[in-house]
């Protein structure tokens, strides 16, 4: 099977708009208080939006991508061009709510689809660095959001107007790539309220909902705490977006090296204790190790989402779907959750950031957990034995006679299924 990367461009693409819809007040809070003449809190709602909708619309969304792919791609596209062009034809506070709100909906519905397209449009040996590329998206979307409102924090309409072309463009991208069949269509066997009892998945997701938490709750309240230090808040700006762009880099690099290596449980551990420290460094040294701090949070904490993905697209493409919307789910309430702790904190900086290093912590020690484990999460063949690759490895390991050793396949099995299953393990 070949790899349909045009596909994958297009779909991160789409990625990249949520994000910047979701973002596009967020660096203008008070000038678009003011543009839209409503109190400072009114315009936090719209982006307070993203997070709430995707913890209440992440299973359905998750069922829907299961059950009809392409179509429920597309409905997610429309619904991002939609918001898009209502905020730009009407300047108004109301039509900024509801083009905030239909984005929102679209949100789940292309962050769930990360290892779903993968897994239908990437051969095998391709799809970690497939899902690298969707979620370091995200992040790219981050970025320019935060880019074009600190380059034009002002003018209110033309920020919107950016945005909206951005959007718009993505979507049109997205539907043209839609157009096109993916090479294999894996259907869901499993309940998305039923893969909690999958072995490893609730260590997994509660690794995400701090991980997750952690970064949010940095994105939000990242100025405030660093103004006590003397840090500007064009200072807190600039290592906000260093975090992003090391960010975007480590989705490139380590998912898929740590897919190859088999060592995703060991990246989320390394992740944990970079993520403790630096949030130290941050809480009582900023002026001293601001960028230094930085750059390594943003380059393993940012990829470490990609990797728990990844670790979950396994030898049954049917689990990792329903997988990839509790773990988003989880990491969006993570967001919400530990945001909300963190804001309660701003009056004392060094006591946030200390329970920030020991969320971090608290992730290292359950990588550990996981990576003694990691046979289980990977499923029946286990993760080391897919990372080997091929058939005589999940032979050897399962027992089950391989293409080349002349014996015939399990009973049980019909002349499709002998077909298939070796193809989906690549």
């Amino acid at each position: 099977m070949s790899s349909r990367w045009p596909v994958v461009a297009a779909f991160a693409a789409l990625g990249v708009a949520t994000q910047v819809s979701w973002l596009t007040y967020a660096a203008t809070t008070t000038a678009a208080a003011r543009h839209f003449g409503v109190s400072d809190q009114a315009v936090g709602w719209l982006a307070n939006l993203f997070p709430l909708l995707f913890v209440a619309l992440a299973v359905p969304t998750g069922i829907a991508l299961d059950r009809a792919l392409r179509p429920t791609l597309a409905v997610g596209a429309l619904l991002i061009a939609a918001g898009a062009a209502l905020r730009v034809a009407e300047d108004a506070y109301w039509a900024a709510l509801v083009g905030q709100t239909l984005a929102a909906v679209a949100q789940p519905i292309l962050a769930n689809a990360i290892t779903r397209v993968a897994a239908a449009y990437l051969a095998p040996a391709d799809r970690p660095l497939g899902i690298a590329v969707g979620a370091g998206a995200t992040y790219l979307g981050m970025i320019t959001a935060i880019g074009i409102g600190t380059a034009i924090p002002d003018d209110i309409p033309t920020v919107v107007a950016i945005g909206a072309a951005i959007s718009i463009a993505a979507a049109v991208a997205g539907l043209l790539a839609l157009r096109v069949p993916p090479p294999r269509q894996p259907e869901s066997e499993v309940s998305p309220l039923k893969v909690w009892r999958e072995p490893g998945v609730p260590v997994l997701a509660t690794i995400v909902f701090l991980g997750m938490g952690i970064f949010v709750a940095l994105a939000t309240w990242l100025e405030p705490l660093l103004a006590p230090a003397g840090i500007t808040a064009d200072t807190s700006g600039l290592l906000l977006l260093v975090m992003l762009v090391a960010g975007v880099a480590g989705c490139v690099l380590v998912p898929p090296f740590a897919a190859r290596k088999a060592l995703e449980p060991k990246a989320l551990r390394l992740t944990g204790v970079v993520t403790a420290l630096a949030c130290l460094l941050l809480g009582f040294l900023p002026m001293v190790t601001g960028v230094a701090a930085s750059v390594p949070l943003g380059f393993l904490l940012l990829s470490a989402l990609p990797v728990a993905l990844a670790m979950v697209e396994r030898d049954d493409p049917g689990k990792a779907g329903p997988i990839t919307s509790l773990i988003w789910m989880t990491g969006n309430a993570g967001g919400v959750v530990v945001s909300l702790a963190v804001g309660f904190l701003l009056d004392t900086p060094g006591l946030a950031f200390t329970l920030l290093a020991a969320l971090g912590v608290g992730a290292a020690w359950l990588a550990g957990e996981l990576e003694h484990g990691e046979d289980e999460v990977a499923g029946p063949e286990g993760h080391h034995e897919l990372a080997r690759g091929g058939d005589a490895a999940i032979g050897e390991h399962t027992g089950a006679p391989t293409a080349d050793d002349g014996r015939s396949q399990p009973d049980g099995l019909d002349g499709e299924e002998r077909h298939e299953r070796p193809t989906e393990r690549g």
